[in-house]
């Protein structure tokens, strides 16, 4: 994730903050000129706020930029060093200067390096209290989320293992290999035994992982294409597709598979029509794309697997899949995962 999201809590936290420090700055000016300033407190207080939200959404781009994006922590302190010299220095001439005297006394001001360290140094102290405040809350927020997810990745494991593992399954496979046997020569036996020995190895030592990585979710997928193609002897047609190399991209564990199942969960071929389904892999996203067979069982457009599915990935990586469906096509589209060190 490469962007710092506030949410709407986020804002009421910061908006509670800056409402408690203008009365208490109302209060500080009443206290040292023990007289009601109109000035300072309806003008340079709010200026002020002003000031520590300008600050506090550069240092947001700034992390965003040079520490999660580029990873440059010189960019990160040259930078830095200049932003908040400049706002500092901003607000510094407006409040002291142009406020009460209208004008900028520019012979008053200390000497260069007096005015760079007492500006960054001013920026610093008054952001320092909202940032405190707003990025302890996301880090509260990310463990509450992280243990929500972890039970979630539990729950979301015992699914994905009852339905693998569901007799039904396994009985229906076993029927398969039985009529195999009669017209079926040898090697095919063979290598639908193997691929569905593959398909439940793969699942048995991957289910404790989060994310897997693309190159293995094809080959698991790539399993259960021969099984389900074999069983339904041809009812069912797959191709992979890959405009971009595969190499360093990440899934969420059984997502492919997810939406192969499905496929053959939601159609069923006939009349002669083929259920053919086409997964394009992209840059950012992979594409999942599958005719509709007239009789598609119509319980719902997004299936139970395709919400929990759903749900991993906003729990994961804050993003989310895309259906679109038309009369005859159904296409779903799952965001490619970048996995930072």
């Amino acid at each position: 994730m490469n962007n710092i999201k506030f949410n709407k809590t986020d804002y009421q936290l910061l908006a509670v903050y800056f409402l408690v420090y203008w009365v208490w700055k109302g209060f500080d000016i009443f206290f040292e000129t023990n007289s009601f300033s109109f000035v300072g407190i309806f003008i340079k207080a709010p200026i002020q706020i002003i000031q520590m939200i300008a600050l506090l959404w550069f240092i947001k781009w700034l992390i965003e930029t040079f520490l999660i994006r580029f990873k440059s922590y010189i960019g990160l302190f040259s930078v830095g060093i200049l932003g908040l010299f400049s706002i500092g220095f901003f607000f510094f001439l407006l409040n002291e200067n142009y406020i009460p005297y209208g004008y900028i006394k520019w012979e008053k001001l200390p000497s260069i390096g007096k005015t760079i360290f007492f500006n960054v140094e001013d920026s610093i102290t008054n952001v320092s209290m909202p940032l405190v405040l707003v990025f302890g809350k996301k880090y509260f927020d990310y463990r509450k989320d992280q243990f929500n997810r972890i039970n979630e990745q539990k729950e979301l494991e015992l699914k994905l293992l009852r339905a693998q593992f569901d007799p039904h399954f396994l009985y229906n496979n076993l029927n398969t290999i039985d009529a195999l046997v009669d017209y079926s020569s040898k090697e095919t036996i063979k290598k639908y035994i193997s691929n569905l020995a593959a398909l439940y190895r793969y699942l048995i030592h991957a289910k404790d992982e989060e994310v897997v990585s693309l190159e293995k979710e094809l080959v698991l997928v790539k399993n259960y294409f021969f099984i389900i193609e074999t069983r339904f002897e041809g009812d069912y047609n797959f191709e992979i597709i890959e405009h971009t190399v595969s190499k360093n991209k990440y899934v969420p564990n059984g997502a492919l598979l997810t939406a192969i199942e499905n496929v053959v969960k939601h159609n069923t071929a006939d009349e002669g029509i083929i259920i053919t389904t086409r997964i394009y892999i992209e840059k950012e996203r992979i594409r999942i794309v599958n005719n509709k067979s007239s009789t598609l069982f119509r319980k719902e457009s997004l299936g139970t697997g395709l919400k929990n599915l759903k749900k991993r990935y906003e729990l994961l990586a804050d993003k989310t899949i895309e259906v679109t469906e038309s009369e005859k096509e159904f296409v779903l589209e799952l965001p490619v995962l970048n996995v930072i060190d």
